[in-house]
This record gives structure tokens, C-alpha cells and sequence, in this order.
């Protein structure tokens, strides 16, 4: 049963085909029954092509592409109110991939475009007021990117209270 059975549930094409057609281990095919079936059955999957230059979904939420960790990885582009934030999905795994963004995850499928894509993806976040907001980094988990020697650094942003 999808856990928000009123929620739009997107996603890319690439990456819904690349699993699809993946001979998965018991703990990924499990995962798959359990989190992207029922959502399919549902009829709430809406699966959508990302170009290279992304694609918006709704105002202010943009799909851009960061293949590498799987084909049709993305991450997600928030902008309102003059202020742009993305959030890197598993384009980059730990703040460690800032100041070395070829070192890779075990999970990346392609581990060369991965670190090609997050090479990228920093250089074109540097010195911006873009908030990075890293889905898998421990505290602190929002900063902007600055260029540090031939890597990057992240420079945390403070949470706000209401």
C-alpha cells in the first residue's frame, strides 16, 4: 500500500526501466515489491523523460539528471522566492565526495560517470547561493559549495527557527 496514497510519486523513465530490468539480489527485489509495486498498482507512478537539461514537474521543482550512482539518477532543483536549493539524492553519498568527488560509493553503478556527474554538478554549484542539501550527510546537511584547493568544501548553513 503506498504510504501517501494522495501523493504524486515521480520519477524518470530510465531509472524505473534500468530496475525493471535489473536481476536484483532478494533484498533489492524485496525492496522493489515493497516500495515501487504498490505505488505502480496505485496508478500513482508518474514516470517522466529527463533531458539533459532537466525538466520542471511542478512550479518551482525541477528534475535534473545525475546519472552515474544508477542510469537515470536524479536530483531534485527547489526554487521559490529567489532562493534555489537541490538535493542530491545518492549523486553524492558523504561530505567526504566535496574535497574528492571521484571517490565513489560501492553502490554506484557506474562509478566514472558517477564521479564525472558529481564533478559537475559541484563545479556548477560553486560560489553559487544554491543550498546543497545532502539526503544521506549527517549533521549538518545544508550548505553551499565552495571551490577548496582542487575539490570542494561545504560551507553549513544554520537551521532557522520558525
Amino acid at each position: 500500500m503506498p504510504t501517501f496514497p494522495r501523493a504524486r510519486y515521480v520519477t524518470s523513465r530510465a531509472e524505473r526501466a534500468y530496475w525493471a530490468g535489473q536481476a536484483m539480489d532478494e533484498a533489492r527485489t524485496q525492496m522493489f515489491r515493497d516500495s515501487v509495486l504498490p505505488v505502480e498498482d496505485a496508478g500513482l507512478l508518474d514516470l517522466v523523460d529527463v533531458p539533459d537539461g532537466g525538466t520542471g514537474i511542478a512550479p518551482g521543482v525541477r528534475l535534473v539528471p545525475t546519472p552515474g550512482h544508477t542510469p537515470g539518477h536524479i536530483a531534485v532543483r527547489l526554487t521559490a522566492g529567489g532562493h534555489t536549493a537541490l538535493i542530491t539524492g545518492d549523486c553524492i553519498h558523504h561530505p567526504v565526495q566535496l574535497a574528492r568527488p571521484a571517490i565513489g560509493s560501492c553502490v554506484d553503478t557506474d562509478p566514472a560517470r558517477a564521479a564525472a556527474t558529481r564533478t559537475r554538478l559541484l563545479d556548477d554549484l560553486a560560489g553559487t547561493d544554491t543550498l546543497l542539501l545532502g539526503t544521506h550527510f549527517p549533521p549538518p546537511t545544508a550548505g553551499r559549495v565552495h571551490r577548496a584547493g582542487t575539490g570542494y568544501r561545504l560551507l553549513p548553513v544554520p537551521a532557522r527557527t520558525a
